[in-house]
């Protein structure tokens, strides 16, 4: 069964909350704000900015072959195998963009020629840029998005809705078309969230390379998706996406073949960065200390020895612990001012202190937190005429403790009492000031 989800025409305005015109079938500025030559799209060789560039037709073309369908984890790819026709694609355009508190997200596909037939396109959207074992498609894992692109009332209305991969469950339930799981789930709704349409007379691309190009009537379709109140992704969230294809499927049925791809791009930059910590003792050379304890703070820095105080409270966002190479990282965090705090410390290491961190979009902070060494003083005091320990006051750093009067078990006090290092005798009853350097 497809479910057939309502789209908007040209003469519609623009999706609510977006200044970018979905609805117009072209690729230039009109009375809009917003449209693919205005975004910053950049497609010349060797860059990846939001467009993917397909093979040129012919034999060194690649597509999926041996009816792979949408529900094979690993589509099967041939080269050389697409006609000329209306499955044969040539560029596709996405971008994310916030607006207005909410996450939009764009799409364009582009192909050879005029369709005899219906032909619908899939975006897929992996959290993955591991390669699969064709060495081209990502490794898919729950929660990836495929998003339809399918074209209804003689392929000129767009219908949009979206499929997310399940690993788990009761096919029967599950899954949208496939008999085992993993699978595509079923079908969720777009209606109310998109605009979408294609071009119904010719237009022309002016995004390089080889521009100006004009596309005949029906080789251009593009969407504006509210992500956001599509339920897809929270505001304000981290890119959930690593990269991003386009597909052509050979009708609006899911268990149709899939045709023609271009291979996946990055699917954007995130809007998150990452902190790195690294915790090293003062040993020279350095070594790594593991089980060390990070809590994130936003905003706020400690004062006066406590995080915060009442006027500013400090917010815990997460924790990591370092492990044996001494490393531990804070992923995915939205840009903005932190501190980073030690809030556990390896056994004989002083706590190291705070750190602040300014992170920024896709940016990544590197922190070295050192642990100073802890050492023991032990002081002995022994009567020279018989080895015999005489307890007495000893002050290290303004702090009096008393010295051993016996020996623990298994030692004798004529033992220690034997110790060589620093030793010194013929000293009387009274002070004697000492000074302990511990050297680095």
């Amino acid at each position: 069964m497809v479910l057939l989800l309502s789209g908007t025409t040209a003469a519609q305005a623009n999706l609510a909350g977006s200044s970018f015109d979905a609805g117009d079938g072209n690729l230039i500025v009109n009375d809009e704000a917003q449209d693919w030559a205005s975004i910053g799209i950049v497609c010349p060789p060797g860059t990846v900015l939001g467009c993917g560039i397909d093979k040129p037709t012919g034999q060194t073309d690649d597509s999926f072959g041996n009816g792979t369908k949408e529900d094979d984890a690993v589509p099967t790819v041939i080269d050389g195998s697409i006609p000329n026709n209306k499955s044969d694609l040539l560029r596709f355009y996405t971008r994310l963009m916030p607006e207005n508190g909410d996450d939009f997200l764009y799409l364009a596909w582009e192909r050879v020629q005029e369709p005899n037939g219906t032909t619908n396109m899939d975006f897929e959207f992996n959290k993955s840029k591991d390669l699969s074992d064709n060495g081209v498609t990502p490794v898919r894992s729950a929660g990836d998005v495929l998003i339809k692109y399918d074209l209804s009332q003689g392929g000129v209305n767009p219908v949009l809705g979206y499929h997310l991969w399940v690993t788990s469950g009761d096919p029967r339930v599950v899954c949208q078309a496939s008999n085992t799981v993993p699978c595509w789930d079923k079908v969720h709704t777009l209606t109310g969230f998109f605009e979408g349409s294609i071009n119904t007379a010719p237009v022309t691309d002016p995004i390089a390379p080889n521009a100006p190009r004009t596309l005949s009537t029906r080789t251009f379709g593009e969407a504006a998706i509210n992500l956001t109140d599509a339920g897809l992704i929270p505001s304000g969230a981290c890119l959930p996406f690593a990269s991003a294809y386009l597909k052509s499927r050979s009708s609006d049925s899911f268990t149709s073949a899939v045709k023609d791809f271009i291979a996946p791009i990055s699917a954007g930059e995130s809007r998150c960065g990452t902190i790195n910590v690294i915790k090293q003792d003062d040993d020279s050379p350095a070594s790594a200390l593991q089980g060390a304890v990070f809590t994130l703070y936003k905003d706020n820095a400690p004062v006066g020895g406590t995080l915060g105080t009442e006027d500013t409270p400090v917010v815990p966002e997460t924790t990591c612990t370092t492990g044996a190479d001494g490393k531990c990282s804070f992923a995915n965090i939205p840009v903005g001012n932190y501190w980073v705090v030690e809030t556990t410390t390896p056994a004989g290491h002083d706590t190291a202190d705070p750190q602040q961190a300014v992170v920024g979009a896709g940016g990544t902070v590197a922190l070295t937190f050192i642990n100073p060494r802890d050492f023991k003083v032990i002081v002995l005091v022994c009567k020279e005429a018989d080895n015999s320990l005489y307890p007495s006051t000893v002050t290290v750093d303004g702090a009096d403790k008393t010295s051993l009067a016996a020996a623990p078990s298994g030692l004798t006090a004529a033992q220690l009492c034997g110790l060589g290092g620093a030793a010194y005798g013929d000293l009387s009853y009274g002070d004697h000031p000492a000074n302990v350097n511990i050297p680095q």
